[in-house]
């Protein structure tokens, strides 16, 4: 148990003390750090225009080989569908020592 409270500590300490000594970055040297900035020159988010790639869930199947006219669907390979045996969930607790003490 001490063992496992000194690595625990040794890790939690090792976390620690890297993003403690971790660089952090110099907003100083920004352009919006001069005294000369003006913010009021800054586009409101409201104003800017969005240009989001949004992601489909979709796919374009005419993009792919077999949208073509080319492709012939009967030179496919056959293959042989699976058969999946599923045992049963069930469970027999008439067999179960708890049932044959009594104690239920």
């Amino acid at each position: 148990m001490k063992k496992l409270t000194s690595v625990a500590l040794t890790v939690a300490i090792s976390c620690i003390s890297t993003s403690v000594l971790a660089e952090r970055p110099d907003f100083s040297k920004t352009v919006a750090a001069r005294a000369d900035y003006d913010f009021s020159k800054n586009i409101s988010a409201a104003e800017q225009p969005n240009n989001i790639q949004r992601v489909s869930t979709r796919h374009d199947f005419s993009k792919t080989l077999a949208a073509t006219s080319d492709y012939n669907f009967s030179k496919n390979p056959y293959v042989e569908p699976v058969k999946h045996t599923h045992p049963s969930s069930q469970h027999d607790f008439s067999k179960t020592e708890a049932l044959l003490d009594g104690s239920l």
